[in-house]
């Protein structure tokens, strides 16, 4: 059983607090620059890393700490876009985040998240796990003022995240989680959901993990598992408690892996470990424990890093407990 991380690790309240806060107030204000700020974050991110390893984390990620919001890291680096004024961050996690807006059709010149998993894979004892927002959330919280066709641009937002998997994949990226918290809301449009996902898809050797934050997959699952190229499926057991009962109904087949997210990232409370293994027994249609994953259900990151971890922790021993039986 995986123990796993499905986003970031949030930085504040963390030993590096202090000065990642100067340094990025620093930077915004023009006394701090991009390489010393770079500094910084390179420190953050590997105490996140390290800090994640000593949670018993088997499956990490770089802790985002270089990601003001879900969505804003990636898509202001693709031509054609900038970044608007700040608004309430859409992905139901608390927060704000700048809204992309779209000026002219959307194109990929150059890797954006390469860089950060090289550095994170250096050194690191553990696989790294890439983590992006995909194409059809980035076109349903983008301002389009260039394709006047919403399935165009979730098409060429498809296009840009295509390259940047290739991109990632040729540095040695084995694993990339895909969130796409906005296909819970707009649901009806699964059949060109499919279509989006077969082009992002194309060509990819690389383990592509769709994770679905936020609510029930009601209408989705079974269906889901048909996707192409899918090698793991992450669903919230938190605030889609239902999934459970879908996975008796269901339960999932062999091939690919499902990723269970019963650690709340939206509260600080901490689960005690027993009751997440409780939960596992008590959940019928799992695959089994080589692929099976065990982390959140929701971004980690508005929440202080002591009580982050704290939960991290609980679900890595919970999924050393569950495998002993």
């Amino acid at each position: 059983m995986i123990a796993t991380n499905i986003g970031s690790l949030p930085w504040r309240g963390g030993p590096l607090a202090g000065e990642l806060e100067a340094a990025l107030a620093g930077h915004a204000a023009g006394s701090v620059g991009r390489e010393d700020l770079q500094a910084v974050q390179d420190r953050a991110t590997r105490q996140s890393l390290e800090a994640q390893v000593d949670a018993g984390l088997d499956l990490p990620t770089d802790g985002l700490v270089r990601r003001a919001d879900p969505a804003s890291h990636f898509i202001s680096r693709l031509g054609g876009v900038r970044l608007g004024g700040e608004r309430r961050d859409p992905f139901g996690a608390g927060g704000s985040m700048n809204a992309p807006i779209v000026e002219q059709e959307i194109h990929w010149s150059a890797p954006v998240l390469v860089e950060d998993f090289l550095f994170a894979r250096e050194g690191c004892e553990r696989p790294i796990k890439v983590v992006l927002t995909g194409p059809f959330t980035l076109s349903k919280i983008a301002e389009d003022r260039a394709y006047g066709d919403a399935n165009a641009l979730a098409m060429g937002l498809a296009s840009a995240v295509n390259q940047e998997l290739k991109s990632l994949q040729t540095a040695g990226a084995t694993l990339v989680q895909v969130d796409e918290p906005a296909l819970l809301a707009h649901r009806e449009e699964f059949p060109f959901f499919t279509r989006i996902w077969e082009v992002l898809g194309r060509g990819i050797t690389a383990r592509l993990a769709l994770h679905l934050p936020g609510g029930d997959l009601g209408g989705l699952y079974p269906a889901l598992l048909r996707l192409k190229r899918l090698a793991w499926l992450s669903l919230d057991a938190v605030a889609g408690r239902g999934n459970l009962d879908r996975l008796r109904e269901h339960p999932f087949p062999d091939g690919p892996g499902l990723g269970l997210g019963l650690i709340d990232g939206r509260s600080e409370a901490v689960e005690a470990p027993e009751e997440i293994v409780r939960t596992i027994a008590s959940c019928g249609g799992l695959p089994p424990h080589d692929r099976l994953w065990i982390g959140p259900a929701s971004d980690l990151g508005n929440l202080p890093q002591p009580a982050a971890l704290a939960k991290l922790k609980s679900a890595a021993l919970a999924a050393r407990m569950a495998e002993r039986g």
